[in-house]
């Protein structure tokens, strides 16, 4: 009886404890060099805080090929009350998908009235695994902002079908609009109000000629989609066409191998990492026409059952509709695929699965408990992939020495981003007079990005102090192909080239150190060395 009476507050309570169980660990991050230095302490505006001045630039200008100006205060409101440390930006992710998991569980519960089955849903979705890189990444805040006003308006619309009073109208369309000013995804909201009036709110089942009525209310929903479907085509327009991917039509493949490989995720969330272009299992030809068939049926399947299991049909048009924008129709960044284009679609894989289930369980038994206990095994499995998932963006040597070690050094940003960490470990054991371990990281790091800039100069200033003279005087020809004017290099490849005795080469070199640097009186050491001007000139005559 107490649990009856307290059942909300108390599925509430175990939402939250789950998510900060998962997500707390993030307060204790470093942020990763990839977008979130330049999102955050970087960024001109960002890290002087809520000033007036960053405000109206932020409102009146694009940022990253985008117009997001509210997730950029959220950053300023970050800088404003945590200063520049990492742990406040981290703080401000996972609060927000904490509410956002409440939000979730709040509009589900309003909506169909099913406590146990909203909780699951909220449950199963706020610590799979896919969630790991929308929170624990702050750069993509934009994911969690966008999140939160997108279910505020779901609740908003929900109570607003219930009651008929026009606030909550405006509510829903204010969220909307806060949305699309976060991530430009909410585009897709009217279409998902459609959905819900098909399920959970049945607003389609009234009689009275309702369908016109409830097309004419998403009016105002549909012209905020155009204007701003219109202003992000015309802000990425330059970025789309340099990624040089072809027409819409030869990217028609690249829709079925998103949305199978997301299932496919969903299902078996098992080494989940940060893939590119050249790391996804891309499908063509036959297996893009199988796997666009496959979707295609499970489509007429679950519309078959419209009328019997509703929530299923609803949950996967959920999918189907949210995940669009991000499928590879129109191509963004380096992607094709990424775990937190998942963060809206991935809700009504939850809702299908959750609700699928326990009719297909309750046809054949009545008996609730096992089917409680089967799910409540299910998310504490979850919850632990999680948590390891999460765990992996402690800092950004660990990603990307994993997304290296998974995508077998295919992933060209884990490459120069290792490369660097050799690089400067290299430039600690040179330091320390450890000239073996500094060749062996200079090595590594040359092995990860060949064009490592002056990694291959350093390798051949340790060869050097090693006695490889030959090795030594060619890296550095190598590292001055590349940078013909660096003046340390030159200087220092005329005196190795007299420690390997070449004195004609070492004579020549040193000739162009002092018509390039005549002043310098390092570039003058190796041909004071040689005798003066007058016979290295003889000896670069041979």
């Amino acid at each position: 009886m107490t649990f009856k009476k307290y059942s909300t507050a108390i599925f509430a309570a175990l939402l939250a404890a789950l998510v900060l169980a998962v997500f707390w660990q993030t307060t204790g991050f470093e942020l990763i060099n990839l977008d979130d230095l330049n999102y955050t302490v970087l960024h001109s505006v960002v890290k002087e805080g809520l000033t007036f001045s960053g405000i109206k630039e932020v409102f009146t200008s694009i940022q990253f090929s985008g117009y997001m100006p509210v997730t950029l205060l959220s950053y300023m409101a970050d800088v404003e009350f945590f200063g520049l440390k990492p742990s406040g930006f981290h703080f401000t992710n996972t609060f927000l998908h904490l509410l956002n998991t409440l939000l979730l569980f709040a509009f589900l519960y309003r909506a169909t009235g099913s406590g146990l089955k909203s909780f699951f849903a909220a449950a199963l979705w706020a610590i799979h695994p896919l969630r790991a890189e929308s929170v624990a990444w702050v750069a993509e805040r934009k994911d969690v902002l966008a999140g939160f006003f997108f279910l505020a308006g779901l609740l908003s619309y929900c109570e607003y079908a219930k009651s008929k009073r026009p606030v909550f109208y405006v509510a829903a369309l204010v969220a909307m609009l806060l949305g699309l000013l976060s991530k430009s995804i909410l585009v897709v909201f009217p279409l998902v109000l459609l959905i819900l009036d098909f399920w959970p709110l049945e607003r389609f089942k009234q009689e009275g000629g309702k369908t016109k009525k409830l097309l004419i209310e998403k009016i105002p929903f549909l012209a905020l989609s155009a204007l701003f479907s219109v202003l992000s085509f015309i802000n990425q327009k330059e970025s789309i066409y340099s990624l040089q991917h072809g027409s819409v039509f030869s990217r028609i493949p690249d829709i079925p191998t998103s949305y199978l490989h997301y299932l496919k995720e969903t299902l078996w969330p098992v080494g989940l990492f940060m893939e590119d272009r050249h790391t996804t299992n891309y499908l063509s030809g036959v297996w893009a026409l199988g796997a666009g068939l496959l979707i295609i049926a499970l489509t007429f399947l679950v519309w078959r059952f419209r009328k019997t299991i509703p929530a299923v049909t609803a949950g996967w048009f959920w999918y189907l509709v949210i995940l669009f924008p991000v499928s590879g129709v129109v191509p963004l960044d380096f992607y094709l695929v990424a775990d937190h284009f998942t963060y809206l679609p991935h809700i009504g894989l939850m809702v299908a699965a959750v609700w699928g289930t326990e009719r297909l369980y309750s046809h054949f038994l009545q008996n609730a408990k096992p089917l409680a206990i089967a799910g409540g095994v299910i998310a504490i499995v979850l919850a632990v992939l999680c948590f390891q998932q999460v765990s992996l963006w402690r800092d950004e040597l660990t990603l990307f020495s994993y997304v290296d070690k998974m995508s077998g050094g295919k992933n060209a940003h884990a490459n120069k981003t290792l490369a660097f960490h050799c690089y400067n470990d290299a430039l600690a054991h040179y330091n320390e007079g450890k000239y073996g371990e500094a060749y062996d990281e200079l090595s590594r790091t040359l092995l990860l990005d060949p064009y490592a800039p002056k990694a291959n100069g350093h390798k051949g200033i340790v060869a050097a102090n090693l006695g490889r003279y030959g090795e030594a005087a060619e890296l550095l020809r190598k590292e001055l192909e590349m940078a013909p004017g660096d003046r340390d290099f030159s200087t220092r490849l005329a005196n190795i080239l007299i420690l390997g005795g070449d004195l004609p080469g070492a004579a020549r070199q040193g000739l162009e150190n002092i018509r390039r640097w005549p002043d310098d009186k390092v570039a003058w050491q190796a041909i004071n060395y040689l005798g003066g001007e007058e016979k290295a000139r003889m000896l670069a005559g041979r």
